[in-house]
């Protein structure tokens, strides 16, 4: 961008020396080759000033993305400062709402791998599992561990034959 103001500022300098330099022809002919190089050097330098200024809108928009991107990130962590890592049974993990932090809401858990990514995704009951209804996720955590399985048989013992 300096380097356009600075072509900018150069080329009106030329224009104006051949201006004064025009004033002492003494040929039609040579005046309107002056003003000719006089009219193509302002149209560099509306240029350069054009690119400035295009340069300069596309970082005035870079910069507002960064700061929503920013406010998006500062956002998250205060709501994430709302929960703790909890471990169940199974020793699966999922962010458990922390007491006191309630706000009028249930207690509920928040999916691990989209709170990774910075996705509020509430976790559902479904038997001994809670399930992520993101369909981008759809984790699905053991919260209880299974029963203990008979190995198949029905009754007795596994002596007993």
């Amino acid at each position: 961008m300096l380097t356009e103001i600075t072509s900018a500022i150069q080329s009106t300098k030329t224009a104006l020396e051949i201006v004064k330099a025009a004033r002492g022809l003494a040929n039609y002919s040579e005046l309107l080759a002056a003003v000719t190089e006089v009219q193509i050097k302002l149209t560099d330098a509306i240029a350069s000033e054009l690119a400035s200024q295009e340069k300069q809108a596309e970082l005035l928009e870079r910069i507002r993305q960064l700061e929503k991107q920013l406010s998006e990130f500062e956002s998250w962590d205060s709501q994430i400062q709302r929960y703790e890592l909890h471990a169940f049974e199974t020793k699966a993990m999922a962010y458990a709402l922390k007491s006191g932090m309630e706000n009028g809401q249930p207690m509920h858990y928040l999916c691990l791998p989209c709170a990774d990514k910075r996705q509020r995704s509430t976790l559902q009951p479904s038997g001994r599992y809670l399930v992520c209804p993101n369909p981008a996720c759809k984790a699905t955590i053991a919260v209880e561990k299974a029963p203990p399985s008979n190995g198949g048989r029905r009754g007795g013992s596994w002596m007993a034959a």
